[in-house]
């Protein structure tokens, strides 16, 4: 995904190859190690936002499929109706505060 790179070009050019040739050998082992740690840090955010998406994905599928039956039910057994509400509002509710809270 992110490979290491030999020679730093930041936004702007603040840095270049030839910046980093006229570092000291310590100064360009702390800016490469440094380097490496903010990629694992972007590679670590990206795999945690696509887990959101992922659990967003799979919570808004089974309030559909909830809803659904909710309303199937509804009209099968209409007494029930806040019941079958107050359940499919408790799950998306509990869906939307574990999402935010993840």
């Amino acid at each position: 995904m992110f490979e290491t790179k030999k020679e730093l070009a930041p936004l702007g050019g603040a840095f270049s190859s030839t910046g980093l040739a006229q570092m000291g050998a310590g100064m360009q082992r702390q800016t490469s190690r440094e380097v490496e740690r903010v990629q694992g840090q972007a590679i670590v955010a990206e795999v945690h936002e696509q887990a959101r998406a992922f659990l967003g994905n799979t919570m808004l599928q089974n309030v559909g499929a909830l809803t659904s039956l909710e309303q199937h039910l509804i009209q099968v057994a209409p007494l029930g109706e806040a019941r079958y509400k107050h359940i499919v509002d408790a799950y998306a509710m509990g869906a939307a505060q574990k999402l935010a809270r993840w």
